[in-house]
């Protein structure tokens, strides 16, 4: 990441903008090691642009800046009018959660992606969904987001019950295994227990595939 240390704040927007991902990754750093005050708050306006490149980039940049920037979305999901930049909220945070494991993070984090369960969007419902699956995968925080994972699943909305499912699948807990095995055998819906065996499926495989490499 070194060849991004004499650039501008411009240059690194420019480069936040490029294919390769390694030069976006540079340059999100750097914007967060020598420019955190002036760089936050420029991609958190781009989450509002309506181009899928842009706000997908400063989604990426977002989770550069750690603990500073949990805040910062959380204000943006509570207040802003513009759906685009709500989505990409819980997204932001699956980078954050990517970028900083197992670090302190604000308590109205894990409400928010609890209420954000039963959101009308369904793109903020699977970025929650998602957000709620790395955090299950780290100690901090573990234990709330399977409870949350797992609670999903007595949902009626079938498509909640799958994505939860698949979410807990990639979270090496008791809980989540004891839960899947419940839905796998205790719903009369094919539709629900196609998706909890599904789940329960790779559950084992990489829990299995974990233990071999240990």
């Amino acid at each position: 990441m070194d060849e991004t240390k004499g650039a501008s704040l411009d240059d690194l927007f420019q480069d936040l903008m490029h294919p390769n991902p390694k030069i976006q990754e540079a340059a999100c750093f750097t914007m967060a090691e020598k420019f955190p005050d002036e760089a936050m708050p420029k991609l958190l306006e781009l989450f509002e642009h309506n181009d899928p490149k842009v706000y997908r980039a400063a989604v990426k940049g977002i989770g550069f800046f750690g603990y500073p920037a949990y805040g910062k979305v959380l204000e943006i999901f509570a207040t802003t009018e513009n759906q685009t930049a709500r989505r990409c909220c819980p997204k932001a945070f699956v980078q954050l959660f990517k970028n900083f494991p197992n670090q302190p993070f604000p308590d109205e984090v894990m409400m928010m992606l609890e209420e954000s369960i039963d959101d009308q969007d369904t793109v903020v419902v699977q970025g929650a969904l998602m957000c709620l699956g790395q955090i299950g995968k780290q100690d901090l925080g573990g234990e709330d987001a399977v409870r949350i994972l797992a609670q999903s699943l007595k949902s009626e909305n079938i498509a909640l019950v799958y994505s939860a499912a698949q979410a807990l699948a990639d979270v090496d807990h008791p809980k989540a295994e004891i839960v899947l095995k419940d839905l796998a055998t205790g719903s009369d819906d094919p539709l629900i227990t196609e998706a909890a065996e599904s789940a329960l499926a790779r559950y084992q495989t990489l829990t299995a595939s974990k233990k071999q490499s240990q």
